[in-house]
C-alpha cells in the first residue's frame, strides 16, 4: 500500500475500491501535519520477503487490491444498522460483531470512549479487521476519539488479536492511544499482523502507541508528542516483538524515551522461569517455534523522525538483526539513541545491525548522542552524521565538549564504523578502556557552521527538511553506496559516492 499524502485528491474511499493516490497524509487544521509527505511503498511486498521470511503483515498494509468482504459505517451516536454513511451503527455494536474481512469505518467526528477489538473478532492473513477513520473532504484526518478516563483508558485495545489494521485516527488522553499485545507470557502467544497507519496520538498519560508480544508488526506515518509520566514513551514496542517495522514517524515532547525498543528478558524470561542464556530466551526468532522470546528480531526502523524528546532518545535494547536507516534522532534532553542490553548475556545484546545513513544530534553536554554498551556487537555503523552542538538564542555552533559516542569495554572494538561523519564533540568510554577512534575511512570536523544545514532548528521544529545539507555541507560524496540502502529518507536514488546522513542532494 502506498501511505496516502495529500491534497484533497489523497481522500482515501471507504471501500478503497479506488485505491490511493500519492500525496501526503494532512491532519485537521487543529492538529499539524506530520511532515512533507514521500509517497512509500510498504516495508514488504504480500506475498513476498521480509529480512529472509516470507512476510506475515497485514494485507491492508500489503496489498493495494484489497477490498473488504463486508463494510459497516459507524458514528458517534449512531443506532442504525450500520449499512451506509446515512445509517451508521453504534461503535460497540459494529465491534462485536467483526468477522475476518470486515471493514468498520468511523464517519467524521468526535467519539469518546475506549474501544476493543478481541481475539474472537480479529482478522487473519488474507482478511484482516480494518477500522477506518474517515478524513474530511480536504484530506485531513476526520475522526478524533477522546479516550474514557476510567477503566483500562485504552483509545483502543487490540489484545490476542491478529491481522487488525488501524488507520486515520486522532487519539487523544487516556493511558494508552493503540495497545496492541498478545496474550500473556506463559503461554508465549504472540499477537500477529497488526498495523496501525496514519493517526496521530497526543495526552496520553502512558503511550500513545505500545505493543507487547507483538509480531509482524507495522507503525506507519503516525505522530505521537505530549505524552506524559506515567511511561511516556511516543512509540514502545515490547515483550520481545519480532518482524516490526517503524517508518516514517514523528514523536516529540515525550516525558520518557522517544521510541523505545524493549524485550524485557525479565519478564519474557526470567518471570516465566526461563534463564537469560536458555536458548527459549535467546534464540533469534524464527530459528524454533518457541526461542528467542529474551530479544527482537528483524526490526525495520526507518525515515523517523524523533526529536526533543524531553528525557532520552531513543532505547534500543536487545534488539538485533535489525535496519536502522535515514532516520533523524535530534536534540533530546538527555542521552541520544543507545544499543544495549539488560542481562549479563552477551547473546542479548543490541547485535547485527545496520546502522546507516542517519542523523545524530545531540546538545546536551554530558550525554552521548550514541551510546553502544553492554555487549552490543557486530553492528555495521555506515555513512551516518553525528552532530555536537550548542543553541544559544538563534546560534548553534559545535560543541568540543560534548560527547559524540560512548562504548565500553565489551563493545569498544566489537562493532564496524565506516564512513561517519563526527563533527565536533569528543568520545568517551565507559570503563577503563580508551574510548573509540574513528578510523581511515571517516571523517571528523572540530567545527561546525549553521550554513552546513539547510535551517537548523533554534527550538522545536517540525520540518525534518531543516536538518537537509545545503552545497556546503563536508558530508557530500564521502560514502560508500549500500544495498540496504538505495535510497534517501525522501526516496531519491543515492549514486556512488553517495552523501553520508539521510538525505541525497
Amino acid at each position: 500500500m502506498a501511505a496516502c499524502f495529500a491534497s484533497a485528491a489523497c481522500h482515501r474511499d471507504s471501500t478503497r475500491s479506488g485505491g490511493i493516490n500519492p500525496g501526503r497524509v494532512v491532519f485537521a487544521e487543529t492538529v499539524r501535519q506530520i511532515e512533507p509527505g514521500i509517497p512509500t511503498l510498504p516495508a514488504a511486498k504480500r506475498g513476498g520477503a521480509y529480512m529472509g521470511f516470507p512476510e506475515r503483515f497485514n494485507r491492508y498494509y500489503t496489498d493495494r487490491t484489497w477490498k473488504p468482504g463486508s463494510t459497516v459505517y459507524v458514528s458517534p451516536n449512531g443506532n442504525g444498522n450500520g449499512t451506509s454513511r446515512a445509517n451508521p451503527t453504534d461503535v460497540a455494536r459494529a465491534l462485536g460483531s467483526t468477522v475476518p474481512g470486515s471493514m468498520i469505518v468511523f464517519t467524521v467526528g468526535t467519539y469518546s470512549g475506549c474501544y476493543e477489538v478481541d481475539k474472537e473478532h480479529g482478522g487473519d492473513y488474507e482478511n484482516p479487521v480494518v477500522l477506518y477513520g474517515e478524513r474530511k473532504p480536504d484530506g485531513s484526518l476526520g475522526v478524533v476519539v477522546n479516550c474514557c478516563a476510567s477503566g483500562g483508558k485504552r483509545c483502543f485495545n487490540l489484545e490476542a488479536s491478529d491481522h487488525v489494521a488501524l488507520d486515520g485516527f486522532e487519539l487523544v488522553g487516556g493511558d494508552y492511544g493503540v495497545r496492541s499485545v498478545g496474550a500473556d507470557f506463559a503461554s508465549n502467544r504472540h499477537q500477529k499482523g497488526v498495523a496501525t497507519l496514519n493517526s496521530i496520538g497526543h495526552g496520553q498519560h502512558k503511550d500513545p502507541f505500545f505493543t507487547g508480544q507483538s509480531d509482524w508488526f507495522v507503525v506507519e506515518h503516525c505522530a505521537a508528542y505530549d505524552v506524559g509520566e506515567g511511561d511516556g514513551h511516543g512509540i514502545y514496542l515490547s515483550n520481545g516483538s519480532d518482524w516490526n517495522v517503524a517508518r516514517y514517524n514523528e514523536t516529540y515532547n515525550t516525558a520518557n524515551s522517544d521510541f523505545q525498543i524493549n524485550a524485557d528478558p525479565s519478564l519474557t524470561c526470567r518471570e516465566q522461569g526461563v534463564a537469560f542464556d536458555d536458548p527459549e530466551c535467546d534464540a533469534v526468532a524464527g530459528s524454533s517455534p518457541t526461542g528467542g522470546r529474551g530479544a527482537s528480531d528483524f526490526m525495520l526502523i526507518e525515515g523517523n523522525f524523533f526529536h526533543h524528546s524531553k528525557a532520552q532518545g531513543p532505547n534500543l535494547t536487545s534488539v538485533r538483526n535489525s535496519v536502522i536507516r535515514n532516520n533523524i534522532f535530534a536534540l533530546p534532553a538527555r542521552h541520544g539513541t543507545s544499543f544495549w542490553q539488560e542481562t549479563n548475556n552477551p547473546k542479548l545484546g543490541s547485535s547485527n545491525n545496520l546502522v546507516a545513513h542517519n542523523l545524530f544530534v545531540t546538545s546536551v553536554g554530558n550525554r552521548p548522542a550514541i551510546e553502544i554498551i553492554t555487549s552490543s556487537t557486530n553492528n555495521q555503523v555506515m555513512n551516518n552524521v553525528v552532530v555536537a552542538v550548542t543553541i544559544d538564542g538563534n546560534t548553534i555552533a559545535g560543541n568540543p565538549t560534548g560527547q559524540l559516542l560512548e562504548t565500553d569495554q565489551s563493545t569498544v572494538n566489537a562493532n564496524t564504523f565506516e564512513h561517519n561523519d563526527w563533527i565536533s564533540g569528543h568520545f568517551i568510554s565507559r570503563d577503563a578502556v580508551a574510548p573509540y577512534a574513528p578510523n581511515t575511512t571517516e571523517h571528523r570536523h572540530s567545527s561546525l557552521e549553521m550554513s552546513w544545514f539547510t535551517a537548523f532548528p533554534t527550538g522545536l521544529s517540525h520540518d525534518p527538511a531543516a536538518f537537509a545539507p545545503t552545497s556546503t555541507a563536508p558530508w557530500l560524496n564521502l560514502g560508500a553506496l549500500l544495498g540496504t540502502a538505495p535510497t534517501d529518507r525522501d526516496g531519491a536514488t543515492r549514486h556512488a559516492p553517495v552523501d553520508l546522513g539521510p538525505f541525497e542532494r
